[in-house]
């Protein structure tokens, strides 16, 4: 990250950005804003928000809360991504309440090995997240990435010692808890906060029994191991609420709080500090030091929705690539040119092969004129006259009958065909075999060929020896 980066965080009460001025060795914040959307629309907000953080145009990282997504745990019996995008919405069709050609389907993978694969698949609506994406082009802000609040405070908390945790993101009106196991997001909720509460130094009941349930029910942590720690991240005052509550529902697990802003190599200009609001901006700052390395987050910037570059954009790529292509449509130019040259001789050295062997094969013919086309009448003569009953028979030739015969009597049938004998109606076919058995398996198997109307057994007769069964099948022939 060279250049300024406008990240925005979008939640359904609140908006907040940040501009940052990155480099590879140090994160800075040179701009921030927020606004709630409450009170005026979603529109004015944004504009706010622009406006504080000084925003007029460039890249842009966009998160959105995780109240807008549903999450699923789904369990796949292979690794390859093409194959897992390509199973889950099949995987998750009986578990959403609406249409699933309606959602918008990312996820990430949160345990390999053994026989299947751990997948936390998150879903978005597309009309929903549609209109979103209307209204921030209309304001220039036109994201290259689209992720999932919070869940990058998680990862940069994975980078540290801890592999196993609990994170609870805290705002006004919702909470996001993230369940990390092995340094790998394993579990993704949502979790409302009551109007009544939000905004005050309560947590209520409800909220820490739906964390408990959320912890327990995932048998995914185990809250009594001495290193299981619960990270807290957002509002100061529910966080301090929150503490209080949670350590004792969780079997005394250890409570911390963790703020992004806070860590090495973040530093913020002195001149915003007084309007950068950690409770808020905290969320996108994480996304941002995460954003471009490998952590294994979502990304909803794809198919319909992925990001059409701008004519600017689009001119600086040109410029950059103008060189390169000029030599490769030249190259290609000349390959092609060969290649045309090449394939005309080899097109020429068949065609004299083709007229050899028609030669070889038709010597009484001396004009020649289009040898294939020759060959296949001379083919088609030759199928006709070996038609059962001539070219007025049932319409199958002896080849397509004998190749009938054969796949219907399979290899594992010991059954040796002694005469076969085909009028313009009828085969009669004299066979020899094993056992009984064998001669009806045949007949049934044969009664269900297209081919044939009607298969009857004539006779079957134990030979004298009594290690074999002659039998005579007579099949009606079925009219093309």
């Amino acid at each position: 990250m060279t250049d300024a980066l406008f990240c925005l965080d979008i939640h359904k009460d609140t908006v907040a950005a940040v501009v940052v001025d990155g480099s590879p060795k140090i994160t800075r914040v040179t701009g921030c804003g927020s606004a709630d959307t409450i009170s005026r629309s979603f529109e004015d907000a944004i504009e706010e928000v622009k406006e504080q953080a000084g925003f007029s145009g460039g890249a842009c990282l966009v998160t959105f809360g995780a109240e807008f997504f549903s999450f699923r745990n789904v369990s796949l019996p292979f690794a390859d991504r093409n194959k897992i995008a390509q199973a889950l919405p099949f995987e998750l069709v009986d578990h959403s309440p609406v249409d699933i050609n309606s959602l918008l389907i990312d996820f990430i993978v949160a345990k390999t090995g053994g026989e299947k694969t751990d997948i936390v698949a998150a879903m978005i609506s597309r009309e929903e997240l549609a209109t979103y994406l209307s209204l921030l082009n209309a304001a220039g802000i036109n994201p290259r990435s689209i992720g999932i609040s919070g869940l990058a405070s998680a990862l940069l908390i994975a980078e540290g010692p801890a592999e196993n945790f609990l994170l609870i993101d805290i705002g006004t009106r919702w909470a996001s808890l993230f369940i990390v196991r092995n340094r790998q997001i394993a579990l993704v909720r949502s979790l409302g906060i009551l109007p009544e509460v939000a905004g005050r130094t309560v947590i209520d009941g409800v909220f820490v029994q739906n964390v408990k349930q959320t912890v327990h029910g995932s048998q995914l942590l185990d809250t009594e191991d001495a290193d299981f720690k619960v990270y807290l991240t957002g509002s100061e005052s529910l966080m301090q609420s929150a503490s209080a509550v949670l350590s004792p529902a969780l079997d005394g697990v250890a409570i911390v709080v963790f703020r992004p802003s806070a860590q090495p190599l973040t530093k913020i200009d002195p001149e915003i500090q007084s309007l950068y609001q950690p409770e808020l901006m905290d969320r996108i700052l994480a996304h941002v030091v995460k954003d471009g390395k490998k952590g294994g987050g979502f990304n909803f910037r794809k198919d319909d929705f992925r990001k059409k570059k701008s004519m600017r954009e689009y001119r600086n790529l040109f410029l950059k690539f103008a060189l390169p292509l000029s030599l490769l449509i030249v190259s290609a130019i000349a390959y092609t040119a060969y290649t045309y040259s090449t394939l005309s001789a080899e097109q020429e050295r068949l065609r004299q092969q083709i007229t050899e062997v028609f030669q070889e094969t038709l010597p009484e013919v001396t004009r020649i004129v289009n040898p294939v086309q020759q060959l296949q009448v001379k083919n088609n003569e030759i199928k006709a006259t070996y038609r059962p009953g001539g070219a007025g028979g049932a319409g199958n030739t002896v080849v397509e009958l004998l190749a009938e015969l054969s796949a219907r009597i399979p290899a594992k049938y010991a059954v040796k065909v002694v005469r076969l004998v085909a009028d313009m109606d009828t085969i009669r076919l004299k066979a020899v075999t094993g056992d009984f058995n064998t001669v009806d398996n045949v007949q049934k198997d044969l009664a269900e060929s297209p081919y044939f109307s009607e298969v009857a057994i004539s006779s079957a007769n134990q030979s004298t020896q009594g290690d074999e069964v002659n039998f005579e099948l007579k099949l009606e022939l079925a009219g093309k």
